[in-house]
């Protein structure tokens, strides 16, 4: 069974980005995508190139980037993928830097933090329904 806090690390690379796409898919589906892009925003679920970034949104091409390696739990994972989704839904390029101040401040990031707390558990819901279908956390064939 995988839970929320299992480490990513004992999931390995197959199941982790599965459980990432699955989140973001959820995210498309459920918040939305921001219409004033002038496409649908794309995302990338690999390797991370710099430690501790789990994830980060590209406003130029629309893209959502999340780095499963550097995510140590499933909860953490899940989380990076809202969190990411909501930057792509906020207008980042006009608005984000106009803020003087602290990251953690910004309060992009903290809409950004409080919809991984909001989402994170109805995100997960949907997801362990399908993950956990046997015991190795994989789908049936």
């Amino acid at each position: 069974m995988i839970y929320l806090s299992t480490p990513i690390s004992r999931l390995g690379r197959q199941p982790t980005v599965r459980i990432a796409n699955m989140a973001l898919r959820w995210c498309e589906r459920e918040l939305g995508v921001n219409n004033r892009k002038k496409y649908k925003p794309v995302w990338t679920v690999r390797k991370g190139d710099v430690p501790d970034l789990c994830g980060e949104y590209d406003d130029e091409d629309n893209e959502v980037y999340v780095y499963w390696d550097n995510c140590d739990t499933v909860r953490e994972l899940i989380q990076t993928c809202i969190h990411e989704w909501t930057h792509q839904l906020q207008p980042i390029r006009t608005k984000y830097f106009k803020y003087p101040g602290t990251y953690s401040r910004n309060p992009y990031e903290r809409a950004a933090r409080y919809a991984e707390k909001k989402h994170t558990p109805a995100c997960w819901a949907h997801i362990k329904k399908h993950i956990n279908k046997n015991k190795h956390g994989l789908r049936n064939k």
